[in-house]
């Protein structure tokens, strides 16, 4: 019935979400992937649904911006509750601890990720450009177009290269996922670390976060899509996201954990790129058992 490691592992620390009812959690992120798309939509077209509103017009080039940094900081702040808050829910909601802390986990994450499906999507999709958004439309408008005007070569490279990066996303996430099980993938052994096993993957000597480096190519690959100064704004505040969460939230543990060697093992190994030696063995990793 469950294809995939490690749903079993899950399904038991879920101990109110026995059945169906482990499927609210889908629901969970269907909602918040709507909500989300919803306030950045309304946040790319604030000033146009509100004309009356002067201050709106004078930022109208920075709503859209402004709209995916809340979404993103909102997103982050969701994951690090599911770390800063591992101590306290073990002592009050004792075998319940992993499942309180998930929910927030599941909204956060979606949250990042939303803001990928909403920076594929045009500026104006709620309210229609007018003549005075010339700023705007410029940002929207891809930078091959603006500096060579409109060429289907381009455009068909562009598409390529986005198809490429999404599809060695989709590889990663489902590697990840067959690989390390989706116990490992969603967290249940930072709440149950007596439970858990070491990985020796040899992705791990390529990338000390195969699934950051998933999110990432989801960016890059949203990045060529539209190759806008928008899409170039988006990228850059995932980056600034993920490695703040990293420093200040995650490897913050580890170090904490596994002291001098993980600081060893950061020195050494990429935290969300491959680099040109390691092609090899990332390849490996996605194409092969």
């Amino acid at each position: 019935m469950f294809p995939f490691k490690g749903i079993e592992k899950l399904r038991e620390k879920l101990p109110d979400y026995q059945g169906s009812k482990i499927y609210l959690f889908v629901l969970l992120v269907i909602v918040t992937v709507g909500c989300s798309i919803l306030f950045q939509l309304i946040f790319d077209s604030i000033s146009r649904l509100f004309p009356g509103i002067v201050v709106l017009q004078f930022f109208e080039p920075i709503t859209p911006i402004l709209g995916s940094v809340i979404i993103l900081v909102l997103g982050f702040l969701n994951v690090y509750t599911v770390w800063r808050n591992k101590d306290r829910y073990k002592t009050k909601y004792k075998e319940k601890a992993y499942q309180k802390a998930l929910k927030f986990g599941a909204v956060g994450v979606t949250l990042v990720i939303s803001i990928v499906v909403h920076s594929v999507m045009p500026l104006d999709f709620l309210a229609r450009y007018t003549e005075n958004s010339t700023v705007s439309v410029f940002l929207s408008t891809a930078i091959d177009e603006i500096i060579l005007g409109f060429s289907s070569m381009f455009l068909i490279v562009r598409i390529a290269l986005s198809l490429i990066f999404l599809l060695l996303a989709f590889l990663t996430i489902y590697r990840a996922i067959t690989v390390f099980g989706f116990d490992y993938m969603l967290l249940v052994y930072l709440y149950y670390p007596e439970e858990s096993e070491i990985q020796e993957s040899e992705i791990y000597s390529v990338l000390r976060h195969p699934t950051y480096h998933a999110l990432l190519l989801f960016y890059t690959s949203s990045l060529f899509l539209r190759f806008s100064f928008y899409s170039f704004a988006y990228f850059f505040i995932f980056l600034v996201g993920i490695k703040a969460h990293l420093k200040f939230v995650e490897e913050k543990e580890l170090i904490q954990r596994f002291g001098e060697g993980y600081k060893n093992y950061k020195k050494e190994v990429p935290a969300l790129h491959v680099r040109f030696r390691d092609l090899g063995k990332y390849f490996r990793f996605l194409f092969l058992k």
